[in-house]
């Protein structure tokens, strides 16, 4: 499988885990599931990414590119930045637990990734960066 398949693949399984109104995914899975993502982005050589997969891994089904996959049509894929703001059912004025290290990932995919960091502000955005400014304000 080329590796740019298998990182659609991997973000779908994450998006499918991160949505907190499935019941039968209970807070730790969530955080394996980030923990195993960021894994995956940081091997060395970093994984291939298609253009696609940028706007899909940020906003899930609210995505363009999701209605555009079949196998995407029947399912709600809870998007990071949704992930990264979602609400506490527990405690009010509060995010979810699961909050923070969706938080790091995103900082992580934005800013260190692919050696984005090192270029320094004013070096090119990687893919996730660009996508992520890209967003409208909506989608925030």
């Amino acid at each position: 499988m080329p590796d740019a398949d298998r990182s659609a693949i991997e973000i779908k399984i994450l998006l499918r885990n991160l949505d907190p109104t499935k019941t039968n995914i209970k807070h730790k899975d969530r955080l394996r599931k980030l923990q195993k993502f960021r894994q995956y982005v940081s091997a060395n050589p970093p994984p291939e990414f298609y253009d696609d997969d940028y706007p899909m891994l940020l906003l899930g089904s609210e995505s363009p590119t999701a209605d555009e996959d079949e196998d995407l049509m029947r399912v709600n894929l809870f998007g990071l930045v949704r992930a990264v703001g979602c609400p506490s059912s527990d405690h009010k004025d509060s995010l979810k637990r699961s909050a923070r290290p969706a938080i790091s990932l995103m900082k992580h995919l934005c800013l260190d990734f692919d050696g984005a960091s090192e270029e320094g502000i004013l070096g090119e955005l990687n893919g996730f960066a660009a996508a992520f400014c890209a967003l409208t304000t909506g989608s925030l």
